[in-house]
């Protein structure tokens, strides 16, 4: 590592001179900043934060560990190659720790859990904590299942190349000054947003449509910070259903990751494989509510009461009751919402305490 940093500071040393005494200070663009530099430094990470989290949302995340959408080659190897140069971290790194960390979600061998090193810790050091991760034997062992091409081989071989050659690249485009800020601003993105920003607060904090293992939660109110990370805040949306290349699970959500996956395969770039919405949601709500209503005597005897005081049979009024639970436009009348709103709170309460009829 001390080499390769003496090395780095000498190749920046030299292309500051070369820069400075041929192009000038500023570089080819560097005056542009220099003139507006509070306005173009703001843009700026705004800009390369949402680009980067994007491309490893879609690529990384989506594609790679879970599965929920192929996304074709053309599209996804530019997004490695980016992330590459930006982060340093390759697909083989990135997944293999993800897949260890959905395996052990905020139990002790998490390598990035508020809830067992704190919040300050995951959120200021999970960078640190994801590096130290990327050479544990079990993350070395799922490595090893990972398929890679060429080029993926190469990035995980070189991991600091890339950054390194857009380092030099921004140099020379913005003078040694201006260059060298953008540079650590590419370099800030993960730490900040991805690496310890999502697995700190998403697991710390928020609401929960899904009863899961974890302390996942949902966040994605904070609608300017979501758009950013590529909709990656509605985290217990996806620690529930991990395989869906969809976040969004409630029709308030949004999911601008998602959306990007519906254009790519509406230019037959990407094949959504697994989607869980806001529709199936209704549907799962629906299929639980009238299992508990069969399975619980108290709530069968009570909806046999209701269907005869409506001179219906309490087959018909469950029928109803599901397709009113998901969303179709069925009138019920108030007690029969109001015993529908009791089964759905006896159904959250046994999901939190893990109670079954079965």
């Amino acid at each position: 590592m001390f080499k390769l940093l003496s090395f780095f500071a000498l190749s920046y040393a030299g292309a500051w001179f070369f820069t400075s005494h041929t192009i000038g200070p500023n570089g080819f663009l560097g005056q542009f900043v220099a003139n507006h530099p509070f306005i173009i430094l703001g843009i700026y990470s705004l800009f390369i934060a949402h680009i980067t989290i994007t491309a490893m949302s879609l690529s990384f995340h989506r594609y790679h560990t879970h599965k929920g959408v192929v996304i074709n080659r053309w599209v996804d190897m530019p997004m490695q190659v980016w992330l590459w140069m930006i982060t340093s971290m390759s697909k083989v790194d990135w997944v293999s720790v993800h897949i260890f960390h959905h395996a052990h979600s905020d139990q002790v061998k998490d390598p990035h859990s508020p809830q067992v090193k704190g919040i300050w810790h995951a959120l200021l050091m999970g960078v640190f904590d994801y590096t130290k991760a990327k050479s544990w034997p079990e993350i070395e062992k799922i490595k090893k299942t990972i398929p890679t091409n060429k080029l993926e081989a190469f990035i995980h071989k070189y991991p600091f190349a890339g950054p390194y050659v857009l380092t030099l690249g921004m140099v020379l485009l913005f003078g040694p000054l201006w260059g060298g800020l953008l540079a650590v601003l590419n370099f800030l993105v993960s730490p900040m947003f991805a690496v310890g920003g999502v697995n700190a607060i998403a697991h710390w904090w928020g609401y929960r449509n899904h009863v899961t293992n974890d302390n996942s939660r949902n966040i994605g109110f904070l609608v300017p910070l979501n758009f950013i990370i590529c909709g990656e805040l509605d985290h217990n949306n996806h620690h529930a259903h991990m395989r869906s290349c969809s976040f969004r699970h409630r029709w308030y959500e949004f999911d601008i990751g998602f959306v990007y996956l519906v254009v790519l395969k509406w230019m037959r770039l990407a094949e959504l494989k697994n989607v869980y919405s806001p529709a199936t949601l209704k549907q799962e709500l629906s299929r639980k509510i009238s299992e508990l209503i069969e399975k619980d005597n108290r709530f069968k005897k009570r909806c046999e009461e209701l269907a005869q005081e409506m001179n219906k049979s309490y087959t018909d009024l469950k029928i109803d009751i599901e397709a009113y639970c998901r969303g179709e436009k069925v009138k019920l009348e108030k007690q029969v919402r109001e015993f529908m709103m009791e089964v759905q709170r006896t159904l959250k309460a046994n999901q939190k305490l893990n109670l079954s009829y079965a």
